[in-house]
């Protein structure tokens, strides 16, 4: 990235090659104006520039990836036969308190590594889809080529697919595009499957209350696609390995959790959750979480390691707790508009700005650490943000606030600033209110407050400050100058 000249102390240009880190056309590049809905993920993923995908290496990786699980019951081999299946079906006994019995899913067993016939995935699916209870299937065949995308799951009473210990392994090699496994049955859970080299979607939710598990999808487009219908969905201790995107969660999806998760060098980025303006929910859910709303997505738990973007949100308001973003190669985590919160997470080592907020709504940082990020831990533009007891450490600029409208107050209160390479807290038009922060052993300001020129005018930086500490930077008292939007004289 280029330097230039954009901060004018008094009558003296200054030449700071740190500052080319906030330039103005920076403040632009995160718009999500006129961003299409994600409902069709091949025309949204090149909407936003700022998610570039990145070419990563791929290395060969064997494909029967071991699954340390085991059946949860005793096995019954059964032929899949349409003709026999109904006998599979069996009672379970009352229970110790006489309670009456209930019909038991029905199991079947994919041996075979076949794309069709007796015995194979393909098989199990179309006679679960026909059954007029509830289906498990037990796949023990290591690893299945797919030449055709699976019949959908489609039964009403749900579908149960486990694969055992060292098997599992789904090859969608010879698809050229589509879904591979697409979900129309409420409440089906998938557990231990692994997915790789689907050229579309590796599977889709399309149905309330799934559950899926322990699943492994690798370099493929996209992982898990969650659309508007498949509301309570959770995603659990699954990994998402070279894929373009992990979880893509689409406009208007509800109560979303996918916690444990590992996303790893994915190119575009680990969570996609992005609706045009309108489109995803504006606001949290009345609260099911103690007093607080419920947002209807949460990641919770997860570790996001080198990928391009760990988590994109926009215009569906998301909670992350505890998660962990290390090494992105832009920004850890990316806020285009709308709400979010961000609580006890850790971003460290990001290749861009490591939190960045554009036009955010209602969103609050907590209790975060940001560490070694050598461009900015921390910026927002024009957003309604509450940065609250963080702890920066060693990145390059700190917390930086643009506001080109006076009609917002983002609160920087309670954070912990040391050791960073460019200034503690930049504060560029607006006021901001800092309370209470902590800026300390700093290479350059403390506080540096620079005025907005635009071309139509401007906006005076004029932040309300009350008992910040400012101690051991090379500047610890407020440096004054202009900041210039392009176009401007």
């Amino acid at each position: 990235m280029s330097t230039g000249t954009y901060l004018t102390c008094k009558t003296k240009t200054l030449e700071n090659p740190a500052v080319a880190l906030v330039r103005p056309d920076l403040v632009a590049r995160h718009s999500v104006r006129d961003t299409p809905g994600a409902a069709d993920y091949d025309h949204v993923q090149g909407s936003l520039g700022s998610v570039p995908i990145h070419p990563l290496a791929r290395p060969k990786r064997d494909r029967s990836v071991p699954l340390d699980m085991k059946p949860s019951k005793t096995v019954v081999a059964i032929p899949i036969s349409l003709l026999l299946l109904a006998a599979v079906v069996t009672l379970r006994n009352p229970d110790a308190n006489g309670a009456p019995a209930r019909a038991a899913a029905a199991e079947l067993v994919v041996s075979s590594a076949r794309d069709a016939g007796p015995q194979t995935l393909r098989d199990a699916i179309l006679a679960a889809d026909r059954l007029s209870g509830r289906a498990h299937i037990l796949v023990t065949a290591k690893l299945i080529a797919l030449a055709s995308p699976l019949p959908a799951l489609i039964n009403p009473r749900g579908v149960d697919i486990e694969a055992a210990a060292d098997s599992g392994t789904l090859d969608a090699d010879h698809l050229a595009s589509g879904v591979v496994l697409q979900i129309n049955s409420p409440g089906s859970t998938l557990k231990g499957l692994h997915i790789v080299h689907a050229h579309g979607t590796a599977i889709l939710v399309n149905a309330a209350d799934v559950q899926l598990d322990s699943v492994i999808i690798g370099d493929s487009k996209a992982g898990i696609l969650v659309n508007a219908a498949g509301r309570g969905c959770a995603i659990r201790a699954s990994t998402f390995e070279r894929d373009e995107t992990g979880v893509i969660a689409e406009a208007g999806v509800r109560d979303l959790t996918v916690a444990g998760g590992v996303f790893r060098d994915n190119t575009r980025a680990g969570i996609w959750s992005v609706a045009a303006t309108g489109k995803g929910a504006t606001a949290p859910d009345p609260g099911t979480e103690g007093n607080r709303p419920q947002e209807p997505v949460r990641i919770i738990d997860g570790v996001f390691e080198r990928n391009a973007s760990g988590v994109v949100i926009a215009n569906q308001p998301a909670f992350l707790h505890k998660d962990r973003f290390l090494g992105s190669h832009d920004s850890a985590v990316l806020i285009l508009s709308g709400a979010a919160r961000i609580e006890d997470s850790e971003i460290r080592d990001s290749g861009g700005t490591a939190l960045s907020v554009t036009a955010g709504k209602s969103v609050h940082l907590t209790h975060n650490t940001f560490a070694n990020n050598p461009k900015v831990a921390i910026m927002m533009s024009d957003s309604d943000v509450t940065i609250e007891n963080n702890t920066l450490s060693h990145n390059g600029f700190g917390i930086v606030s643009i506001l080109t409208q006076g009609s917002l107050t983002p609160q920087i209160r309670g954070n912990l600033i040391t050791g960073t390479t460019g200034d503690g807290i930049t504060v560029i038009g607006g006021s901001p209110r800092l309370e209470r922060n902590q800026v300390l052993d700093g290479h350059s300001a403390g506080l540096r407050l620079l005025d907005v020129v635009q071309p139509n005018g401007g906006l005076k930086a004029t932040p309300t400050l009350e008992a910040n500490v400012f101690k051991g930077n090379a500047l610890d008292q407020p440096v004054h100058g202009v900041y210039k939007m392009p176009g401007a004289p």
